[in-house]
């Protein structure tokens, strides 16, 4: 392939919907497919023969699991596509288990390739992976989920190849679901991952200490999570809403609110079900506002 752009990758999380087809590849100048290069992707224009949505997922589907040449391949060796099912705007893409195999750090790499690959198609605004079936889990254990174009972006360094520790502080219920408890936890993570969806992450995972109760249903995906002037915005799949927890209803929303202010860059909060803010959760909870700190919901530890 010629004139290969390097890039490296860091997770972004989603904060807006997609654009239109058409919006999509004018921002980008037409087609591009994406490959992993040691611990960078390479990126290079390409004119697909498909024209159409169906056409275009086979056709890039193919190239992932055979390169475009005999010397070049998109994603490590070995690696491949098994089947790709659309619904509505959500492409399902099986990998095969060398997927599974790959290290952390190509992981993340095979993992941009892929949805960047797709995310261009025409009515796919996103990607779910799995492996031979099986969900697709992060370091930290948990369910990978919906993504899409913007769960990545470029940066400079060597991030994608670091782990770290970062010490946060969590928000759970209390046994009779009134109040919230702090449980700090220290958290190993990628460095590309922002802190603030390692938050989100765990708290969705759940409480490790006697006495908290979970906040959040644990059937809860994470389609994105970002920073942006101090507003953390996460966006969560429709269990966010479903999930049967036994707790008031403004626990579930502070206990995202007050662990992400704690623990992360953030000083406001705003939470969407899969992309649209104008959702009532529960019987009161507006989701299309800001959401602040609250004190008042920390139980009394001294109590």
């Amino acid at each position: 392939m010629k004139r290969w752009v390097r890039f490296l990758l860091t997770a972004l999380v989603l904060g807006l919907l997609l654009a239109g087809c058409g919006e999509k590849n004018e921002e980008k100048g037409g087609y591009h497919l994406y490959a992993v290069a040691g611990s960078t992707i390479r990126e290079e224009s390409y004119q697909p023969e498909a024209e159409d949505t169906d056409g275009l997922t086979e056709e890039f589907a193919g190239l992932l699991s055979s390169g475009e040449g005999e010397e070049d391949t998109l994603l490590p060796e070995g690696v491949a596509v098994i089947s790709c099912e659309r619904s509505g705007e959500i492409l399902y893409v099986d990998m095969n288990g060398a997927y599974g195999r790959l290290d952390p750090a190509q992981e993340i790499l095979s993992r941009a390739v892929v949805v960047k690959t797709f995310v261009q198609i025409p009515e796919i605004s996103y990607v779910q992976i799995t492996v031979e079936g099986a969900d697709l889990k992060n370091s930290q254990g948990n369910t990978v989920g919906l993504l899409n174009a913007d769960s990545f972006m470029e940066n400079s360094g060597e991030e994608i190849n670091s782990y770290q520790y970062s010490d946060i502080t969590l928000y759970f219920a209390t046994e009779d679901g009134q109040h919230l408890v702090p449980e700090e936890r220290k958290v190993y993570y990628i460095s590309s991952t922002p802190i603030e969806r390692v938050v989100v992450e765990q708290l969705i995972r759940g409480p490790q200490e006697d006495g908290h109760y979970p906040a959040i249903s644990p059937n809860t995906r994470i389609i994105g999570v970002s920073v942006s002037d101090g507003i953390g915005y996460v966006n969560l799949d429709q269990n966010f809403t479903t999930g049967t927890l036994t707790v008031q209803e403004e626990i579930p929303i502070y206990s995202i609110v007050n662990s992400l202010i704690r623990s992360g860059s953030v000083k406001k909060v705003q939470i969407s079900i899969n992309g649209d803010t104008g959702v009532t959760f529960r019987e009161s909870m507006n989701l299309d506002r800001l959401y602040e700190w609250n004190e008042e919901l920390i139980e009394d530890e001294n109590s």
